[in-house]
């Protein structure tokens, strides 16, 4: 009976802890922050990227492609969430 009980209790807790994350998600607070949180991250892997692609200037070709599609990530995650914080 104790191990019942236990479940019904995790359930619940599962149950509104769901509940209040798509409440949390859902309101003009998130949205400011999932864009502040990507403008963060497109900082971070643009400065990341360009100071890798600099730093090892003897590195394979491959290496250097992948660190300039790290950058050019960057740049597009920057952009779109920069004309979504712009947008009315």
């Amino acid at each position: 009976m104790k191990k019942v009980y236990w479940m019904i209790l995790l359930a619940v807790f599962l149950l509104a802890s769901f509940m209040a994350i798509c409440e949390l998600f859902d309101s003009s607070f998130a949205k400011l922050t999932i864009d502040w949180f990507a403008f963060f991250a497109g900082i971070f892997l643009i400065v990341e990227g360009l100071y890798k692609i600099l730093t090892s200037k003897m590195a394979a070709p491959f290496n250097q492609f992948l660190r300039f599609i790290r950058v050019a990530i960057g740049i597009c995650i920057f952009t779109i969430h920069l004309l979504q914080f712009m947008r009315p």
